[in-house]
């Protein structure tokens, strides 16, 4: 099911809507508050916009001092043209080592690129280590925010999806493992 399939289906489903947007502002009201305890919280963010508009504009250039320092450090850097050249080498380095488990943290950049269906695809289990990340997988869903993967879910389905996945009790909506 596709994007726009997803979306239709969770928007035409109310209750859930309602409750998705509660859940939204909810989380917005935290963070709102949180920003209030910042002195200048709106000067640091001008300062963190200007200072991503300048990394992006010499973004070249940047990449080349972090490949120099890295490699001065010992460390092998590799580039890819695109997403399928990115999980071919991963999936090589892996192979190469005989690795069959990856406990792998949060990072857009293999959301984007589809990594873990390539390297399950190939007999290797990935496991996500944040926890939103690791639901949603779980779930074999794709994450529906990039700092919440899981907003969309209620918490009884959360329950659900680790007594199902990982040996929770059915009714409970708290992990015990």
């Amino acid at each position: 099911m596709g994007h726009v399939s997803r979306a239709r289906a969770f928007t035409a489903d109310i209750a859930r809507t309602t409750w998705h947007d509660q859940a939204l502002w909810f989380v917005r009201a935290k963070r709102d508050a949180a920003a209030d305890l910042v002195p200048d919280w709106e000067a640091l963010r001008d300062e963190a916009a200007a200072i991503k508009r300048d990394a992006l504009a010499r973004l070249p250039e940047l990449w080349l001092e972090f490949e120099s320092r890295a490699t001065r450090a010992g460390a092998v850097v590799h580039w890819a043209r695109d997403a399928a050249e990115h999980n071919a080498i991963v999936a090589r380095l892996l192979a190469e080592r005989g690795v069959t488990r990856v406990v792998k943290s949060k990072s857009m950049l293999t959301e984007e690129c589809g990594l873990n269906a390539h390297l399950e695809a190939r007999g290797i289990e990935i496991v996500d280590t944040d926890l939103g990340e690791r639901i949603v997988q779980l779930r074999r869903e794709r994450p529906s925010h990039i700092v919440m993967p899981a907003i969309h879910l209620r918490r009884a389905e959360v329950g659900e999806t680790f007594a199902r996945h990982m040996g929770s009790p059915r009714a409970s909506t708290i992990p015990t493992r």
